[in-house]
């Protein structure tokens, strides 16, 4: 049976031939030979290429996060890589599966060792910038994006990219022909430099639909600072920045209304932290990590997820699911990512999870240990730790260097260029240091009136408690006070004589 892999970017396809009864792991790790990649293969996952049934799921034509301009889903249906490949077949095609290699676990470009693997990332954020399946912070920084996008490509700046686009422009403003002004009209807000970027012009801010009228000139000015870098180091650059954007590594699922108007529009996204849920087209959200989730569970279109809320009560969200198979994929991304992201090891329970269809359920009921209709849950084996560590032994055991990430150039001209940008990152380091200082004063200061408080007398709220009851053991008063006292004010019980005790000098009040 062959294979046809689609790379990230859309465009490079691989075909692999293997045994229609292989495990679908088979199939990415000749794809994994193919590129020469030997570890961090953990990152990535297959989903069958069928654009029609990507149409099908539809999207939110009022939500611009998520959407794309291809059709193609917002939620991948990912392959489960345990499993045989054959029970993942389209429609109508026997012999020949088309699927596509695609990112499954976003993370910082920082942990990524090989180039390879950086390459794919970069492929990936490429076609999700320019399709709008992730969305730039402001105009600002989708001119950054673009620039350093531009770079990466091999699209060199230089002065004269600005003297064609000013010659472009007195042309336009030095003709009088009609129809010369017909197009000038026509292309109104349109800047000259989409003429040289207009690759880059599909980028969008959230905020933003329609293109403003300098975005050109913005590209231009940034794509100006970055003329010495390497486009090995814009890649790197361009990953580092959009690791920063809202949405980077999430995974969103369309929860359709209901038809009798019980259940609300929604999409619930997962992601690194934990769940976000958006309504009211995007304008409401709720944050929920993984640590507040208490149980996930699916069934047919059945959502179910339990968790605690801001004010520590149980909550419970109940959903139907466009299909079963979006239920189960919602279930199953939320585990896997948590156990990706949260967790020091993959458990037992994640690992072994397995289902079966109706034969082999009967065959079961007489043999506990046959594998016929076995289909397993989760295809996770290893977490992000776990993933770089053991990415870290295979490259050292290779002889490669790993003190520094492979590709990313250090000579001056990337130094100078960058300068300006280390600069206001250290700025912001410095802010949050500042910040972290204060919340650690702020903390020490209520640890210590605590302190104060609780070794302070119970009765006149003034003195040290430098006294004890006999025979209960409490401490509850000055001297001055349990002189005073018939009984313990605690606990009632009669005082048969009053210890002196004496208190650490740092617990002391005022001390």
């Amino acid at each position: 049976m062959k294979i046809l892999v689609n790379m990230p970017n859309g465009t490079t396809t691989l075909c692999v031939d293997i045994d229609q009864k292989a495990i679908a792991q088979e199939c990415l790790e000749k794809v994994w030979r193919d590129l020469g990649i030997v570890c961090e293969t953990e990152y990535f996952g297959l989903v069958v290429n069928n654009r029609r049934s990507s149409i099908a799921l539809g999207t939110d034509s009022n939500s611009l996060q998520g959407s794309t301009l291809d059709g193609e889903s917002r939620n991948k249906h990912w392959i489960n890589l345990r499993n045989p490949l054959g029970r993942h077949s389209i429609e109508g095609t026997n012999k020949l599966h088309s699927l596509a290699l695609r990112i499954k676990f976003w993370v910082p470009i920082h942990i990524i060792l090989q180039e390879s693997v950086r390459n794919l990332f970069y492929m990936q954020a490429r076609q999700d910038l320019l399709e709008n399946r992730l969305l730039a912070a402001n105009w600002q920084n989708a001119a950054l994006l673009a620039a350093l996008m531009a770079q990466a490509d091999g699209l060199k700046f230089s002065e004269s990219t600005t003297d064609h686009v000013a010659e472009k422009r007195e042309h336009r403003r030095g003709s009088k022909r009609k129809n010369c002004e017909s197009e000038t009209e026509s292309h109104g807000k349109r800047d000259e430099h989409q003429l040289i970027y207009d690759t880059y012009f599909t980028i969008r801010p959230v905020d933003g639909h329609q293109v403003v009228p300098d975005f050109g000139q913005m590209i231009v000015k940034e794509h100006a600072k970055l003329a010495k870098l390497p486009s090995k180091s814009a890649k790197y650059w361009l990953l580092a920045e959009i690791s920063k954007l809202e949405g980077f590594g999430e995974e969103i699922f369309h929860v359709p209304k209901s038809e009798f108007g019980t259940q609300a529009q929604m999409d619930i996204s997962v992601g690194l932290n934990g769940l976000m849920i958006y309504s009211a087209g995007w304008s409401e959200k709720k944050e929920i990590p993984y640590s507040a989730v208490e149980s996930v569970k699916s069934k047919g279109r059945s959502f179910r997820l339990r968790y605690l809320s801001h004010d520590h009560t149980s909550t419970e969200l109940d959903l139907k699911m466009p299909c079963h198979r979006t239920a189960h994929g919602l279930y199953r991304a939320i585990t896997e990512k948590h156990a990706f992201y949260s967790c020091e090891t993959v458990g037992s329970a994640v690992q072994t999870q397995f289902i079966r269809d109706l034969k082999g359920t009967i065959v079961s009921m007489f043999n506990e240990d046959t594998e016929l209709g076995k289909r397993y849950v989760f295809d996770i084996q290893r977490t992000c730790r776990e993933v770089y560590d053991n990415a870290r032994r295979v490259l050292h055991a290779q002889g490669v260097d790993i003190r520094r990430p492979e590709g990313v150039d250090e000579d001056e001209g990337e130094k100078d260029c960058l300068e300006s940008r280390l600069q206001s990152v250290a700025t912001d380091v410095s802010a949050v240091l500042a910040e972290q200082d204060a919340r650690r004063g702020q903390m020490e200061k209520m640890v210590s009136e605590r302190i104060s408080e609780a070794f302070t007398c119970r009765i006149c709220m003034d003195r040290a408690i430098d006294t004890m009851f006999s025979p209960c053991g409490h401490v509850a008063c000055c001297r001055s006070c349990a002189e005073k006292c018939d009984g313990c004010p605690l606990c009632r019980t009669s005082i048969d004589r009053v210890n002196r005790i004496f208190l650490p000098t740092e617990l002391r009040p005022n001390a």
